[in-house]
């Protein structure tokens, strides 16, 4: 067993250094960038939260109790993903137990942190117009991310009318203002096509009236006829049962008197 748990140990070492490719990967489990925590942390704040697989900040801290490692000052520290993957990865190897480190979980949420993608902007394209100010907790980043980045992507508002422009919040208002025409036809356009559609609708329902008139004619000409066939067979039948009455009379007669 002991052999098997410095077999992980050497494992997790391999994979120190490894860096997440993602700032803000969309399933926001990956650890978080050390650089770009170091932006507004000092190395002291945060060097207690690297995670010993990927060599980044923790996110959602797993606390690793090693009986090797019982005498390190400092705690053994996972990301949650990353030893998830890690796990999944080597199944056939036993573990050390493991445990939610609240403690660190606070303290990572706690940490400043600066929009991500304003960082990952700032590696790219230092120059760039659009700024995200954000400036906050990681535990406030989701909420700002989901709604009021500046990178956030935004919908035209004419999308319903056909237009599939995407861009940031701060580039929407001069997108509206610069396709005013382009819009305005798109508006034409869709209302022209909803007026041939409802045209064509009532064309349609003026059909069916028709239709409908037309089988109302035909039923009620048919049950007439079928009232009057039904006449003439009452008087047919009434006709021959007088004529086989008298018929039976005159022989009931002949009889009598003979």
């Amino acid at each position: 067993m002991e052999d098997k748990k410095i077999k992980i140990e050497e494992k997790i070492e391999d994979k120190k250094g490894i860096k997440t490719e993602e700032l803000v990967p969309s399933s926001r489990q990956l650890c978080f960038n050390k650089d770009w925590l170091l932006r507004l942390n000092s190395p002291a704040a945060i060097n207690n939260f690297i995670c010993l697989i990927c060599g980044q900040i923790s996110n959602n801290p797993i606390e690793i109790n090693c009986p090797q490692h019982k005498n390190l000052d400092g705690p053994l520290i996972v990301g949650e993903h990353c030893l998830e993957q890690f796990l999944s990865a080597n199944s056939n190897l036993l573990s050390s137990s493991f445990a939610q480190c609240l403690l660190a979980r606070r303290c990572v949420s706690e940490l400043s942190v600066m929009c991500p993608l304003q960082f990952e902007q700032d590696l790219k394209a230092p120059n760039q117009r659009i700024k995200c100010n954000f400036n906050g907790k990681i535990r406030e980043l989701n909420s700002h991310l989901d709604n009021s980045c500046s990178f956030n992507q935004s919908e035209c508002w004419f999308k319903p009318f056909g237009c599939d422009h995407n861009c940031c919040k701060q580039e929407l208002e001069k997108h509206l203002i610069s396709n005013v025409k382009p819009h305005f036809d798109l508006v034409i356009k869709s209302f022209d096509a909803l007026k041939r559609n409802l045209e064509l609708l009532q064309g349609e329902s003026k059909q069916l009236k028709l239709q409908n008139q037309q089988l109302k004619s035909e039923m009620q000409s048919k049950k007439s006829k079928d009232a009057e066939h039904l006449t003439l067979l009452k008087e047919n039948s009434v006709s021959k049962f007088k004529q086989n009455s008298i018929y039976n009379m005159h022989i009931f007669v002949y009889f009598v008197i003979k």
